[in-house]
Protein backbone atom coordinates (compact mmCIF):
# COMPACT_ATOMS: atom_id res chain seq x y z
CA UNK A 1 0.00 0.00 0.00
CA UNK A 2 1.31 3.45 -0.93
CA UNK A 3 1.58 5.98 1.89
CA UNK A 4 -0.90 8.84 1.75
CA UNK A 5 0.39 12.32 1.04
CA UNK A 6 -1.89 13.89 3.64
CA UNK A 7 -1.68 13.25 7.35
CA UNK A 8 -3.83 10.36 8.59
CA UNK A 9 -6.63 10.88 11.08
CA UNK A 10 -5.17 8.29 13.48
CA UNK A 11 -1.70 7.32 14.58
CA UNK A 12 -1.70 3.84 16.08
CA UNK A 13 1.12 4.02 18.60
CA UNK A 14 2.80 0.68 19.28
CA UNK A 15 5.87 0.67 21.57
CA UNK A 16 7.80 -2.57 21.74
CA UNK A 17 10.77 -4.31 23.29
CA UNK A 18 11.67 -7.97 22.94
CA UNK A 19 8.43 -9.50 21.61
CA UNK A 20 9.40 -10.51 18.09
CA UNK A 21 7.52 -13.74 18.79
CA UNK A 22 4.06 -12.13 18.93
CA UNK A 23 4.29 -8.59 17.53
CA UNK A 24 3.53 -9.85 14.04
CA UNK A 25 0.08 -10.98 15.19
CA UNK A 26 -0.53 -7.62 16.86
CA UNK A 27 0.47 -5.76 13.69
CA UNK A 28 -1.66 -8.00 11.48
CA UNK A 29 -4.73 -7.29 13.62
CA UNK A 30 -4.10 -3.54 13.26
CA UNK A 31 -3.59 -3.67 9.49
CA UNK A 32 -6.87 -5.61 9.17
CA UNK A 33 -8.94 -2.65 10.42
CA UNK A 34 -12.08 -1.74 8.49
CA UNK A 35 -11.13 1.93 9.01
CA UNK A 36 -8.27 2.86 6.70
CA UNK A 37 -7.28 6.41 7.62
CA UNK A 38 -4.37 5.59 9.94
CA UNK A 39 -0.64 5.15 10.23
CA UNK A 40 0.97 2.53 12.43
CA UNK A 41 3.98 3.83 14.32
CA UNK A 42 6.00 0.94 15.76
CA UNK A 43 8.47 2.29 18.30
CA UNK A 44 11.42 0.06 19.10
CA UNK A 45 12.74 0.65 22.61
CA UNK A 46 16.19 -0.91 22.38
CA UNK A 47 15.02 -3.95 20.42
CA UNK A 48 17.91 -6.38 20.05
CA UNK A 49 15.92 -9.34 18.69
CA UNK A 50 14.22 -9.84 15.31
CA UNK A 51 11.54 -7.20 15.87
CA UNK A 52 12.73 -4.90 13.07
CA UNK A 53 12.81 -7.81 10.63
CA UNK A 54 9.25 -8.81 11.57
CA UNK A 55 7.95 -5.24 11.25
CA UNK A 56 9.59 -4.38 7.94
CA UNK A 57 8.62 -7.73 6.39
CA UNK A 58 5.01 -6.52 6.15
CA UNK A 59 6.02 -4.07 3.43
CA UNK A 60 2.98 -1.93 4.20
CA UNK A 61 3.24 1.82 3.62
CA UNK A 62 1.07 2.55 6.63
CA UNK A 63 3.80 1.25 8.94
CA UNK A 64 6.53 3.52 10.28
CA UNK A 65 9.38 1.84 12.14
CA UNK A 66 11.21 4.03 14.66
CA UNK A 67 14.18 2.51 16.46
CA UNK A 68 15.63 4.03 19.64
CA UNK A 69 18.34 2.96 22.08
CA UNK A 70 16.84 1.38 25.21
CA UNK A 71 15.30 3.99 27.45
CA UNK A 72 15.38 3.78 31.26
CA UNK A 73 12.89 1.41 32.88
CA UNK A 74 9.70 0.93 30.83
CA UNK A 75 10.98 3.38 28.22
CA UNK A 76 8.61 6.27 28.84
CA UNK A 77 11.25 8.74 27.64
CA UNK A 78 11.35 6.88 24.32
CA UNK A 79 7.56 7.05 24.04
CA UNK A 80 7.60 10.80 24.62
CA UNK A 81 10.20 11.27 21.89
CA UNK A 82 8.27 9.09 19.46
CA UNK A 83 4.93 10.79 20.13
CA UNK A 84 6.43 14.02 18.83
CA UNK A 85 6.53 12.35 15.40
CA UNK A 86 2.92 11.16 15.40
CA UNK A 87 1.04 12.66 12.43
CA UNK A 88 -2.52 11.71 13.40
CA UNK A 89 -5.05 14.02 15.05
CA UNK A 90 -5.94 11.06 17.27
CA UNK A 91 -3.43 8.68 18.86
CA UNK A 92 -4.74 5.15 19.42
CA UNK A 93 -2.52 3.17 21.76
CA UNK A 94 -1.65 -0.47 21.08
CA UNK A 95 0.46 -3.15 22.75
CA UNK A 96 2.90 -5.53 21.10
CA UNK A 97 1.30 -8.58 22.73
CA UNK A 98 -2.40 -7.71 22.27
CA UNK A 99 -4.93 -8.07 19.45
CA UNK A 100 -7.37 -5.58 17.91
CA UNK A 101 -10.74 -6.49 16.47
CA UNK A 102 -11.27 -5.18 12.90
CA UNK A 103 -13.70 -2.44 13.98
CA UNK A 104 -11.65 -1.09 16.91
CA UNK A 105 -10.50 2.14 15.26
CA UNK A 106 -13.85 2.87 13.64
CA UNK A 107 -15.75 2.46 16.89
CA UNK A 108 -13.34 4.50 18.97
CA UNK A 109 -13.36 7.32 16.40
CA UNK A 110 -17.16 7.31 16.52
CA UNK A 111 -16.96 7.71 20.29
CA UNK A 112 -14.86 10.85 19.82
CA UNK A 113 -17.19 12.67 17.43
CA UNK A 114 -18.08 15.27 20.07
CA UNK A 115 -15.68 18.21 20.08
CA UNK A 116 -15.45 17.88 23.86
CA UNK A 117 -14.34 14.24 23.68
CA UNK A 118 -10.60 14.33 24.31
CA UNK A 119 -10.12 10.61 24.84
CA UNK A 120 -12.10 7.40 24.61
CA UNK A 121 -11.84 3.82 25.74
CA UNK A 122 -13.42 0.50 24.81
CA UNK A 123 -14.51 -2.39 27.02
CA UNK A 124 -11.45 -4.38 28.08
CA UNK A 125 -11.15 -8.16 28.12
CA UNK A 126 -8.25 -9.90 29.83
CA UNK A 127 -7.16 -13.30 28.46
CA UNK A 128 -5.21 -15.77 30.60
CA UNK A 129 -2.75 -18.28 29.22
CA UNK A 130 -5.39 -21.02 28.93
CA UNK A 131 -7.68 -18.84 26.83
CA UNK A 132 -10.15 -17.93 29.56
CA UNK A 133 -11.55 -14.48 28.80
CA UNK A 134 -12.45 -12.11 31.63
CA UNK A 135 -14.38 -8.95 30.66
CA UNK A 136 -14.20 -5.85 32.83
CA UNK A 137 -17.12 -3.48 33.25
CA UNK A 138 -16.26 0.17 33.96
CA UNK A 139 -18.18 3.36 33.34
CA UNK A 140 -16.15 6.46 34.18
CA UNK A 141 -19.22 8.66 33.90
CA UNK A 142 -20.29 7.26 37.29
CA UNK A 143 -18.67 9.21 40.15
CA UNK A 144 -17.85 6.15 42.29
CA UNK A 145 -16.09 4.33 39.46
CA UNK A 146 -14.34 7.51 38.36
CA UNK A 147 -13.03 8.16 41.87
CA UNK A 148 -11.77 4.59 42.17
CA UNK A 149 -10.00 4.91 38.81
CA UNK A 150 -8.42 8.23 39.72
CA UNK A 151 -7.31 7.24 43.22
CA UNK A 152 -6.68 3.53 43.40
CA UNK A 153 -6.29 1.43 40.26
CA UNK A 154 -6.10 1.39 36.51
CA UNK A 155 -8.77 -0.76 34.90
CA UNK A 156 -8.24 0.32 31.28
CA UNK A 157 -5.33 -1.25 29.36
CA UNK A 158 -3.67 0.99 26.80
CA UNK A 159 -4.89 -1.13 23.88
CA UNK A 160 -8.39 0.16 24.70
CA UNK A 161 -7.54 3.88 24.64
CA UNK A 162 -7.32 6.69 22.09
CA UNK A 163 -6.48 10.34 22.87
CA UNK A 164 -6.66 13.48 20.78
CA UNK A 165 -3.24 14.81 19.87
CA UNK A 166 -4.29 18.26 21.15
CA UNK A 167 -5.00 16.69 24.55
CA UNK A 168 -1.60 15.00 24.62
CA UNK A 169 0.04 18.32 23.75
CA UNK A 170 -1.81 19.97 26.65
CA UNK A 171 -0.45 17.62 29.33
CA UNK A 172 3.02 16.58 30.41
CA UNK A 173 3.20 13.27 28.57
CA UNK A 174 4.49 10.04 30.06
CA UNK A 175 6.08 10.54 33.46
CA UNK A 176 9.63 9.38 32.75
CA UNK A 177 10.40 8.87 36.44
CA UNK A 178 7.76 6.18 36.95
CA UNK A 179 8.80 2.53 37.19
CA UNK A 180 5.37 1.41 35.95
CA UNK A 181 1.84 2.73 35.53
CA UNK A 182 2.80 5.44 33.07
CA UNK A 183 -0.24 4.78 30.88
CA UNK A 184 -2.59 5.16 33.83
CA UNK A 185 -0.85 8.37 34.87
CA UNK A 186 -1.28 9.74 31.33
CA UNK A 187 -5.01 8.93 31.23
CA UNK A 188 -5.44 10.68 34.58
CA UNK A 189 -3.55 13.75 33.36
CA UNK A 190 -5.98 14.10 30.45
CA UNK A 191 -8.93 13.49 32.75
CA UNK A 192 -7.84 16.18 35.20
CA UNK A 193 -7.18 18.66 32.41
CA UNK A 194 -10.46 18.26 30.53
CA UNK A 195 -12.92 16.83 33.06
CA UNK A 196 -15.45 14.00 33.15
CA UNK A 197 -17.27 15.24 30.06
CA UNK A 198 -14.17 14.69 27.94
CA UNK A 199 -14.49 10.89 27.85
CA UNK A 200 -16.07 8.83 25.12
CA UNK A 201 -17.06 5.23 25.81
CA UNK A 202 -17.35 2.22 23.52
CA UNK A 203 -19.35 -0.35 25.44
CA UNK A 204 -18.31 -3.19 23.14
CA UNK A 205 -15.20 -5.33 23.33
CA UNK A 206 -12.82 -4.30 20.55
CA UNK A 207 -9.69 -6.27 21.38
CA UNK A 208 -7.96 -8.77 23.64
CA UNK A 209 -5.43 -7.96 26.38
CA UNK A 210 -2.93 -10.68 27.37
CA UNK A 211 -0.60 -11.24 30.27
CA UNK A 212 2.68 -9.41 29.66
CA UNK A 213 5.77 -11.61 29.73
CA UNK A 214 7.17 -9.77 32.77
CA UNK A 215 4.01 -10.83 34.65
CA UNK A 216 4.52 -14.55 34.01
CA UNK A 217 3.55 -16.52 37.09
CA UNK A 218 1.56 -13.63 38.57
CA UNK A 219 -1.84 -15.08 39.45
CA UNK A 220 -3.32 -11.62 40.10
CA UNK A 221 -1.92 -9.91 37.00
CA UNK A 222 -5.11 -7.93 36.37
CA UNK A 223 -6.94 -5.44 38.59
CA UNK A 224 -9.64 -6.40 41.04
CA UNK A 225 -12.12 -7.94 40.58
CA UNK A 226 -10.44 -10.07 37.90
CA UNK A 227 -9.28 -12.68 40.44
CA UNK A 228 -12.88 -12.90 41.64
CA UNK A 229 -14.15 -13.23 38.07
CA UNK A 230 -11.56 -15.92 37.34
CA UNK A 231 -12.73 -17.85 40.40
CA UNK A 232 -16.33 -17.41 39.31
CA UNK A 233 -15.49 -18.70 35.86
CA UNK A 234 -13.92 -21.83 37.36
CA UNK A 235 -16.78 -22.60 39.75
CA UNK A 236 -19.95 -21.23 38.20
CA UNK A 237 -22.04 -22.87 35.53
CA UNK A 238 -23.05 -19.42 34.32
CA UNK A 239 -19.68 -18.61 32.74
CA UNK A 240 -20.27 -18.88 28.98
CA UNK A 241 -18.42 -21.39 26.85
CA UNK A 242 -18.02 -18.54 24.33
CA UNK A 243 -15.34 -17.09 26.63
CA UNK A 244 -13.42 -20.32 27.14
CA UNK A 245 -10.72 -21.47 24.74
CA UNK A 246 -8.75 -24.62 25.34
CA UNK A 247 -5.29 -23.28 24.56
CA UNK A 248 -2.22 -25.46 25.00
CA UNK A 249 1.26 -24.10 25.73
CA UNK A 250 2.79 -26.52 23.23
CA UNK A 251 0.72 -24.89 20.46
CA UNK A 252 2.44 -21.53 20.90
CA UNK A 253 1.73 -18.23 22.60
CA UNK A 254 -1.96 -17.62 23.36
CA UNK A 255 -1.85 -14.50 21.19
CA UNK A 256 -0.82 -16.56 18.17
CA UNK A 257 -3.48 -19.21 18.72
CA UNK A 258 -6.29 -16.67 19.11
CA UNK A 259 -4.94 -14.54 16.25
CA UNK A 260 -5.33 -17.55 13.96
CA UNK A 261 -8.97 -17.91 15.03
CA UNK A 262 -9.54 -14.17 14.50
CA UNK A 263 -8.05 -14.24 11.01
CA UNK A 264 -9.98 -17.34 9.97
CA UNK A 265 -13.39 -15.74 10.52
CA UNK A 266 -13.17 -12.23 12.02
CA UNK A 267 -16.90 -11.51 12.11
CA UNK A 268 -17.80 -14.79 13.78
CA UNK A 269 -14.92 -14.65 16.24
CA UNK A 270 -15.79 -11.13 17.42
CA UNK A 271 -19.52 -11.84 17.55
CA UNK A 272 -19.01 -14.90 19.73
CA UNK A 273 -16.85 -13.05 22.24
CA UNK A 274 -19.25 -10.11 22.40
CA UNK A 275 -22.15 -12.46 22.93
CA UNK A 276 -20.24 -14.15 25.74
CA UNK A 277 -19.52 -10.80 27.39
CA UNK A 278 -23.22 -9.95 27.29
CA UNK A 279 -24.00 -13.29 28.96
CA UNK A 280 -21.50 -12.53 31.74
CA UNK A 281 -22.99 -9.10 32.26
CA UNK A 282 -26.49 -10.57 32.47
CA UNK A 283 -25.35 -13.23 34.94
CA UNK A 284 -23.65 -10.67 37.17
CA UNK A 285 -26.68 -8.39 37.06
CA UNK A 286 -28.93 -11.30 38.00
CA UNK A 287 -26.69 -12.24 40.89
CA UNK A 288 -26.61 -8.66 42.15
CA UNK A 289 -30.40 -8.38 42.03
CA UNK A 290 -31.09 -11.74 43.67
CA UNK A 291 -32.03 -11.70 47.36
CA UNK A 292 -30.96 -15.07 48.85
CA UNK A 293 -33.01 -14.37 52.01
CA UNK A 294 -36.10 -13.54 49.97
CA UNK A 295 -36.70 -10.57 52.23
CA UNK A 296 -38.71 -8.84 49.52
CA UNK A 297 -41.35 -11.57 49.89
Amino acid sequence: MVSKLTDPLITVFLPTNGRADVIGAAIQSILAQDFDDFELMVVGDGCDDDTEKVVTAFGDGRIRWLSFPKGPGPGYSVRNLALQQARGAIVAFAQHDDLMFPDHLRLIVNAMQRDSAMWAYTRPVWVDDSGLMLPFFVNLSLPSQRQDFMRHRNVIPSNCVAVRRTALDAVEGFNEKMARGGDWDLWKQVFRKFGAGSVGVVRQVTGLHFRARWKDGDQTWGPQPLPYLAGLAMTSGDWPALLRHDLKAEDGAPQLQLAAMLQENPAQFCARIRAGVTQVQDALAWGASHDPLNRAG
